[in-house]
C-alpha cells in the first residue's frame, strides 16, 4: 500500500498576517455599508417625516376649505348691515359680544405666530366663520314663548329633528349636540325677519324644548303693521349659529399630551407652531373640549378676498391691510363690510420639522400669495441658518351663502 505524499505548500493555510489584514479589510467594508445604510435610512426617514408633515397639511387644508365653502350657511353675512335683522337689541349693553358680530367671514390677526415672522416677511391670520355647522335642516319651531326666559318648543315631525335622530326617550343628547350651551340660535320669522338669541340648553322627552338667555330675548311682533318678530304659533324656523376659529398657535401649555411634541429634538422645535381649529361660544370664549389639531409646522395662514365692489362690474381682490375694511371689525360701515365678499382665497405654509437648509433661497412674493420655500428657525436671528424647506396650498373658496347678497 502506497502512501500519497502531498505537496507542503497544498497544505498551508492562512498566515496570522493574510488573516489580519482580511479582516481589517472587512471591518472597513462594513464600517462603509452601516455608515452608508445609516445616511440612506436617514434620509428615507427625513423625507418621510416631510411627506407626511405635507399630506397632514393638506388633509387640514381640505377641512378648512370645507368649512370656508360654508360660511353664511343659515346664518347672515353680516348682522351690522343686514336688513332682514331685526335690531332691536343689538346696542342693548347685555347683548352677548360675539352676537354683534356675527358674519360669514372675517379675518383677524393670529393669536401667536411664530417668532420671527415679521422678519421673514410673514403676517400669519387667523379665520372666524359663522354658519350652521352641525345641522344641514331649519326646524320647525311648534311655540315660541317668553316668560320667566325664552325658550322654543320644537316640532318633533319636521325634517331637521328627522335627520338628527331624535327620538323622545333617547334623543336629548342629539339635540345637545346640535342646540349646544353657548351658540347662537337663528329664528326666522313667517314675516322674513330673522334674529338671533342665545341658547343656554335643552330638555327631551315629547317637547323637545331650546332654552334660551334672557338677553337679548326674542322680540315679538305687536302687530300686523310691524313687519319683524315671531308670532310663536308654528309659523317660525330656528336653526344653530356656530362661531369656528382656525388659528395659528403654540400648544406647549394647551395640554400634557400635545406638549409632548415639544419635547426633545433640537432647540428650534420650541418654536413650532400649529394650525388649529376651535369653536367659540357667543361670548367669545373658545370651548376647549373642541381644540382640533389640523396641521403642524405652520408658518403662514394668509388670505386675499375677491369682492363685489361694484353690482355691475367684476369682482375686485383685497389683501394686506384692506383685508379690516371686509372681513375686520367693521361694524357696518357703508360701503363695504363682509357681505361683500364673493370668495376666499387661502394659503397655508407649513415647514419640514427638520431646519436642513443651510440658506435661503431668494425668490421674490407673487401675487396672490407668496412664493416661499424655505424659511429660517433660528431664534435668536431669524434671517440667519438653519433654514427648513416650505410647502405651501393655495386655493380659491367661492362663498355659495353670499352670491346673491345685493345690500350694502
Amino acid at each position: 500500500m502506497k502512501r500519497v505524499m502531498l505537496d507542503s505548500r497544498a497544505q498551508r493555510g492562512f498566515t496570522l498576517v493574510e488573516l489580519m489584514v482580511a479582516m481589517v479589510a472587512g471591518l472597513f467594508v462594513s464600517m462603509a455599508v452601516f455608515t452608508l445604510a445609516k445616511h440612506a435610512s436617514a434620509f428615507a426617514m427625513r423625507q418621510s417625516r416631510v411627506a407626511d408633515a405635507t399630506l397632514q397639511s393638506v388633509i387640514g387644508f381640505e377641512r378648512m376649505k370645507a368649512d370656508i365653502a360654508r360660511a353664511g350657511f343659515l346664518s347672515t353675512p353680516n348682522i351690522n348691515r343686514d336688513p332682514s335683522v331685526c335690531r332691536d337689541g343689538l346696542d342693548d349693553p347685555g347683548y352677548p359680544a360675539w352676537l354683534k358680530r356675527i358674519a360669514g367671514v372675517r379675518i383677524e390677526a393670529a393669536s401667536d405666530p411664530a417668532p420671527g415672522s415679521a422678519a421673514n416677511g410673514l403676517s400669519p391670520k387667523s379665520l372666524v366663520l359663522a354658519g350652521s355647522y352641525d345641522a344641514f335642516d331649519q326646524f320647525v319651531a311648534r311655540t315660541v314663548t317668553q316668560d320667566a326666559s325664552p325658550k322654543v318648543v320644537l316640532s318633533r315631525t319636521s325634517l331637521g329633528m328627522a335627520n338628527i335622530g331624535y327620538e323622545p326617550l333617547t334623543g336629548a343628547a342629539a339635540l345637545a349636540r346640535v342646540f349646544k350651551a353657548g351658540r347662537a340660535l337663528r329664528i326666522a320669522d313667517d314675516g322674513g325677519g330673522v334674529q338671533f338669541a342665545r341658547i343656554t340648553g335643552v330638555t327631551g322627552g315629547e317637547t323637545p324644548t331650546i332654552l334660551l338667555a334672557e338677553a337679548p330675548g326674542v322680540q315679538f311682533r305687536s302687530s300686523s303693521l310691524v313687519r319683524c318678530g315671531v308670532r310663536g304659533h308654528g309659523n317660525d324656523f330656528v336653526n344653530p349659529v356656530t362661531f369656528i376659529r382656525y388659528d395659528i398657535r403654540s400648544l406647549r401649555d394647551s395640554n400634557p399630551e400635545l406638549a409632548k411634541m415639544y419635547l426633545g429634538g433640537p432647540s428650534y422645535e420650541a418654536t413650532r407652531r400649529e394650525l388649529v381649529r376651535e369653536e367659540i361660544d357667543v361670548d367669545g370664549t373658545a370651548d376647549a373640549t373642541t381644540l382640533e389639531l389640523i396641521a403642524e409646522y405652520v408658518v403662514n395662514l394668509d388670505f386675499s378676498l375677491l369682492v363685489a365692489e361694484n353690482a355691475s362690474g367684476p369682482l375686485e381682490r383685497i389683501s394686506g391691510a384692506d383685508l379690516a375694511n371686509y372681513a375686520g371689525n367693521v361694524d357696518g360701515l357703508a360701503g363695504n363690510g363682509p357681505q361683500m365678499i364673493r370668495a376666499v382665497h387661502a394659503w397655508l405654509s407649513v415647514r419640514s420639522q427638520e431646519a436642513d437648509r443651510p440658506s435661503a433661497l431668494p425668490f421674490p412674493t407673487t401675487t396672490p400669495g407668496p412664493n416661499l420655500l424655505r424659511i429660517s428657525v433660528n431664534a435668536l436671528d431669524p434671517t440667519q441658518p438653519p433654514f427648513a424647506r416650505v410647502r405651501t396650498l393655495q386655493s380659491t373658496i367661492p362663498l355659495a351663502n353670499q352670491s346673491r347678497t345685493t345690500w350694502r
